[in-house]
């Protein structure tokens, strides 16, 4: 795969998972069982698709972000090599900095064919919306992003940064 190609998997892949949320329920909301993570190595292992959670909330720097998903659904096919992207996704950023952060989100966003972004100035607050957005991935890219899979292959999780992580459900 070229690096252009390359790359830009991974910034969707980033702006698919990379939007991040606190899993504060240590039992993983299984009846108190703790899952055990281990680590993506192929399509295979999540081929099907996965569900964002409804909302969550979490405070980096002094920014509170709040985010809520509509009809969020992520699908891996692995004979296919792709994964594709419905529903949207609404953030809102309070605090902190945000007036000279809110500048430089708008202005560094592209987004790719399939893929819309509305700004509400007002409340700090963008909603990214997926048309079936459809891409390709591949074995070494889920291995780089280094995804991880409960032992019931039920969730899916990528932490972005230390202790923020993402998890999605199984459809």
């Amino acid at each position: 795969m070229n690096k252009k190609l390359f790359f830009s998997v991974v910034l969707i892949m980033a702006l698919v998972f990379g939007i991040v949320g606190c899993d504060n329920d240590p039992s993983g909301g299984n009846g108190g069982d703790v899952d055990t993570w281990s680590d993506v190595t192929s399509l295979s292992q999540i081929n099907g698709s996965w569900k964002a959670p409804s909302s969550f909330s979490y405070t980096i720097d002094g920014m509170t972000y709040t985010t809520k998903y509509d009809n969020y659904i992520v699908t891996f096919n692995a004979a296919a090599k792709t994964m594709s992207v419905s529903g949207s996704f609404t953030a809102t950023i309070s605090g902190g900095n945000i007036n000279e952060y809110w500048l430089q989100l708008k202005e560094g966003l592209e987004l790719p064919q399939g893929i819309t972004a509305t700004f509400n100035n007002a409340s700090h607050s963008y909603t990214i919306t997926y048309n079936n957005y459809s891409g390709e991935v591949t074995d070494e890219i889920i291995v780089f992003l280094s995804y991880k899979i409960n032992q019931n292959r039920s969730k899916l999780k990528r932490t972005v940064t230390q202790g923020t992580e993402i998890i999605l459900t199984k459809l």
